[in-house]
């Protein structure tokens, strides 16, 4: 998914109100065609970063 994409999700997520999400999928993230180790929610959109 690239930041794009996810910003978008967040954006969607907050006009619903915030609802608490327990994140049941979430994707690699993608910068410029590559991954950047991060995972994001596609549910919500919130990021994971990696270590």
């Amino acid at each position: 998914m690239d930041p794009q994409e996810t910003t978008r999700l967040q954006e969607a997520w907050k006009a619903k109100g915030s609802p608490p999400c327990d994140h049941p999928n979430t994707v690699k993230e993608r910068l410029n065609g590559m991954q950047t180790g991060d995972k994001v929610c596609t549910t919500c959109g919130q990021e994971f970063w990696a270590g």
